[in-house]
């Protein structure tokens, strides 16, 4: 039984950045395969967080939802991370909320306000 090459029926890109694991060689060398099977790369420029969502989201958990840095003890600390991003999945499903809406909504149904 020869090999069997699975394929995307649609196109795929993945976006990544210069985290170490993304430019190992041994990922590099998978660049072709992938290819083959209809996904492509797209690495970030170096230093470039900004074009980043996750980085993005992190920023915010950390400097807004997790301003508090004195915990006393490794479980204080995992609740309060839980806590910052918690919350930063509460402002993302609030944030998408209104495109669901709209996509979900025939075009008569009049517009209802979200309250965040």
């Amino acid at each position: 039984m020869g090999e069997r090459t699975w394929e995307r029926h649609r196109p795929c890109t993945v976006v990544l950045d210069n985290a170490s694991i993304h430019t190992a060689k041994a990922f590099k060398g998978r660049r072709r395969q992938l290819a083959k099977i209809g996904i492509q790369l797209f690495h970030l420029p170096p230093y470039s967080p900004e074009l980043n969502d996750i980085e993005l989201i992190w920023r915010q958990a950390k400097y807004t939802n997790y301003p508090q840095r004195s915990q006393t003890s490794t479980d204080a600390i995992g609740q309060a991370a839980d806590e910052a991003l918690t919350c930063q999945r509460d402002h993302i499903r609030a944030s998408v909320r209104p495109w669901t809406q709209t996509a979900q909504r025939p075009s008569s149904s009049p517009r209802t306000p979200l309250s965040c």
